[in-house]
């Protein structure tokens, strides 16, 4: 199976070029699906439902997002309604929308995690805490294969996360930084890994 992730999408420049590339680099990659993280989709930063539905159109399957997820107040009914919008699964209970969802893709369950990471960025519960119980959710709806986008600021922690969850889930991809990594790695027990995906825009 091929998973495409990609990285922020920010303002009109990004929904514009990612509507330009995604369906080329759909095919050129043969992906399965498209997870692509739009926090930053709207013009200033957040994303509305206009904006989600552009990327939405534009070939994603998943939306994932981060510290901007409710900057904008008319998104919250959105989050609601869609469930291949995530929010970070570690916002207070009672933030609108969910921290996951699971594609059905036939032989495979793939589910995707949204995570907000703590370090320099607004309180928010222990990522640490939160990953385990939404793990644990996911598989009990039938996943085996796990994705989780982290959505952090420092290094270090997404780092962390990366060696916390080897040999839990599939891939830890890290987005929020806006600068692409060059240390995509298998870590030792089988989880993909990469601190930051990068930008699109």
């Amino acid at each position: 199976m091929k998973i495409l992730a990609i990285g922020d999408v920010v303002s009109s420049q990004g929904c514009d070029y990612l509507r330009d590339n995604l369906p080329k680099l759909k095919r050129e990659h043969q992906a399965d699906f498209v997870i692509v993280n739009g926090e930053n989709s709207a013009v200033g930063n957040g994303i509305t439902p206009k904006s989600a539905q552009h990327i939405f159109t534009s070939g994603a399957d998943v939306i994932t997002l981060g510290n901007h997820s409710l900057r904008r107040p008319e998104i919250a009914d959105y989050l609601d309604e869609n469930e291949f919008i995530i929010r970070p699964c570690n916002y207070h209970p009672s933030a609108p929308g969910n921290g996951s969802v699971i594609l059905d893709k036939g032989k495979n369950r793939v589910a995707i995690i949204n995570l907000q990471g703590a370090v320099y960025l607004d309180n928010i519960i222990n990522p640490f805490d939160s990953i385990d119980e939404e793990i644990e959710k996911v598989k009990n709806d039938g996943a085996n294969i796990i994705i989780v986008d982290f959505h952090a600021e420092a290094t270090g922690e997404k780092k962390g996360m990366g060696f916390y969850l080897d040999g839990k889930v599939s891939a830890v991809f890290g987005t929020h930084t806006h600068t692409q990594t060059a240390d995509e790695q298998i870590l030792p027990n089988g989880t993909g890994y990469i601190t930051d995906i990068g930008m699109t825009g």
